[in-house]
């Protein structure tokens, strides 16, 4: 830390530790601070915090009597720094180097998602997967104690919690080279997706889903009953209403006998 003081505060506590000493060199002598150092001070240089203290203790002057402000161990290169700022303005450089800096960042961000995505496609996407709930901010709190995403989900766990039916909740699953974060997973080979959206679009996003994930598993939709008119191109997989999730359960419980 360094201390700075007001032109003509410094110039006087620095002179009055010079007073008392006698010279600036029995001042430097006492207080083991070079001589030249000591006219840098009293022309108003800044002041390292640990010789201001030695400098005011000799002089028997407490510390909160004065005013001061405190800069951080690195003020030169800050100031340094503010000061190239202002000159690249007035020339004109600065928006071209800022837009080339940020074109050089994008690169090297894209350059890391496509090898993260190449070489760790799992880690990377539960990472993107942890940085997606906290944008979103779960809030909803089922009945097992884990959150999700809206009401509506809240109540589709609820009901397979009441059908005594185990799931894990957006469970990182891969189809070939694709990576999916399903809804529910049931016994590792069932997926509920469930959604009260009232679009078509994403019935339509939703077919392109479940065209992947049928390759492995079992695919069901529920929805609220009165939406059925929006997801209808889903028909051979949908679930109108959460009490139909009964037949889903029934379906899990005939793949467990035949394990």
């Amino acid at each position: 830390m360094y201390i700075k003081l007001e032109k003509e505060e410094q110039e006087k506590l620095i002179q009055s530790a010079i007073n008392k000493a006698g010279s600036h060199r029995k001042l430097s002598k006492i207080l083991r601070i070079p001589r030249t150092s000591i006219l840098r001070y009293k022309q108003l240089g800044v002041i390292p915090e640990v010789r201001y203290k030695e400098i005011l203790n000799f002089l028997g002057i407490k510390e909160e009597l004065i005013k001061s402000e405190k800069l951080e161990e690195n003020w030169k290169q800050i100031l340094g720094g503010k000061k190239c700022v202002e000159t690249k303005r007035k020339n004109g450089t600065f928006n071209k180097q800022l837009e080339k800096a940020q074109k050089y960042g994008m690169i090297k961000i894209k350059e890391w998602h496509k090898k993260m995505k190449e070489e760790k496609p799992k880690e990377y996407y539960l990472m993107q997967y942890e940085k997606f709930k906290k944008i979103c901010g779960y809030k909803y709190k089922t009945e097992n104690g884990e959150k999700v995403r809206n009401s509506f989900e809240k109540q589709v766990a609820d009901k397979l919690k009441e059908l005594n039916l185990n799931y894990q909740y957006e469970h990182l699953v891969r189809i070939e080279k694709r990576w999916f974060f399903p809804d529910f997973l049931l016994n590792g080979n069932i997926i509920i997706e469930a959604t009260a959206w009232e679009g078509e679009t994403k019935a339509y996003l939703l077919r392109e889903k479940i065209k992947h994930l049928e390759k492995r598993y079992k695919v069901f939709v529920v929805i609220p009953k009165h939406l059925y008119s929006k997801y209808r191109i889903l028909d051979n997989n949908l679930v109108l209403g959460i009490d139909n999730l009964a037949l889903v359960a029934q379906l899990a419980r005939a793949h467990d006998c035949y394990k």
